[in-house]
């Protein structure tokens, strides 16, 4: 690939992760689905890694498990996602893998949570369009506040 196709690629994987989180964060499932290939797996860790211990995480195999998972439980909570600092390789005509700096918040009602961390990706272009193969959440630090809330 030339430099100049190599840049384009990138600026296609930024516009990726930029709809990635805002279809998440708006819930808009069939656009967020559709960034995905067909054999895609999604993880994300539940806790910050400790060592010599093994971090517990979800894995979602397939663009439908994905679907299913992540539009049922976050429907009812407000989520705010940011991505900074990436580092992307194009690997390939139609291959990459990037690593960016992330932020969230859940908040659920009765808990909110504030995670810091990093997407560790991979990406194909498929039909002149990238999308993401693989994603992997890992946690640098995990904040959860649980609020009491009386409801009269």
């Amino acid at each position: 690939m030339t430099e100049i196709e190599q840049l384009l690629a990138r600026d296609a994987i930024r516009a990726l992760k930029a709809r990635y989180f805002r279809a998440f964060d708006t819930k808009d499932w069939d656009t967020f689905v559709g960034l995905f290939t067909e054999d895609a797996w999604l993880e994300f860790d539940l806790a910050v890694p400790v060592p010599d211990e093994r971090t517990p995480s979800a894995r979602l195999e397939g663009r439908k498990a994905i679907g299913d998972h992540v539009s049922s439980p976050n429907v009812v909570a407000q989520t705010v996602h940011h991505g900074h600092t990436y580092e992307i390789e194009v690997v390939g005509e139609n291959e990459a893998r990037g690593i960016w700096a992330m932020e969230d918040i859940v908040d659920y009602g009765h808990s909110l949570i504030r995670g810091y961390g990093h997407y560790h990706e991979t990406y194909r272009r498929e039909d002149g369009q990238w999308r993401f193969t693989s994603v992997h959440l890992t946690r640098l630090r995990y904040e959860q506040t649980l609020r009491n809330r009386i409801v009269l």
